[in-house]
């Protein structure tokens, strides 16, 4: 993190959507979806009917999904309660799982890399007959650095959330275009500090792009996945709501 702003941006008043907390769950289904580099790996929640959807794509951060797999799962499977199709994402090579557990830290060797098969997959989910042509990232973390990254290159990209993540700082060159952004960020953050989302949604905001960013008193890294919080809760809802309205589910 390079550069990090102190101006203040108030958060955006929210009605929470409805029922998400008691919506059955919807089971994830493991597949994979074609990029250039290789077969990725996903767990797809699909929504119930056959009307025209979005996808959406989420990013895990540095641990991936498995440490906490069941909230990530439940936010997944709200997400499609809501009418879009959802994937969790495992963007990780074989290769980069060798890598990192012998200690080498890849995340800016493989960034960029990442970056476009994210992209190549929302390019695919874009076109499949069942898709109403939009396609939306949530990234956490490390994944919200990524969804940045991918959203900033690509305008199939319609709409992103970042969970405590930062512009894309390693594409080592400023973005010049986001699409729609909700930003999420506590502020006792102490691995990514809540600067740096205020510093992210200032940069989007210079450049045009339709910005939201709440900031939770007290919530350090991680909130978002932890739902034994009822701040999991309330950025779930307003993360379905931001993206209900960018992708325009029916």
């Amino acid at each position: 993190m390079k550069r990090l702003l102190v101006s203040v941006i108030a958060a955006v008043a929210f009605a929470a959507s409805a029922g998400l907390a008691s919506a059955a769950d919807i089971e994830g289904k493991k597949i994979t979806l074609p990029s250039t580099e290789r077969a990725v790996h996903v767990t797809q929640f699909k929504a119930p009917g056959d009307a025209p959807r979005p996808s959406v794509l989420l990013l895990h951060g540095a641990g991936g999904f498995d440490r906490r797999l069941a909230d990530y799962n439940r936010y997944a499977s709200a997400l499609a309660n809501q009418g879009m199709d959802a994937y969790l994402v495992y963007y990780y090579s074989d290769n980069d799982d060798k890598m990192m557990s012998n200690g080498v830290d890849v995340f800016e060797q493989r960034y960029a890399a990442w970056a476009k098969s994210v992209d190549e997959l929302a390019g695919y989910l874009e076109k499949q007959k069942d898709s109403n042509g939009k396609v939306g990232l949530v990234g956490f973390s490390n994944g919200g650095i990524l969804a940045t990254g991918a959203a900033t290159l690509d305008p199939r990209v319609t709409a992103a959330v970042i969970y405590y993540g930062t512009d894309p700082w390693p594409l080592g060159t400023r973005a010049k275009r986001y699409p729609p952004l909700l930003v999420l960020h506590g502020d006792a953050d102490q691995v990514i500090p809540v600067d740096a989302g205020k510093e992210l949604a200032a940069e989007a905001k210079q450049l045009g792009a339709p910005v939201e960013l709440v900031i939770y008193p007290g919530e350090s890294h991680g909130f978002g996945a932890d739902f034994a919080k009822k701040n999991a809760t309330d950025a779930l809802n307003r993360s379905t709501a931001f993206l209900r309205k960018q992708l325009q589910v029916k």
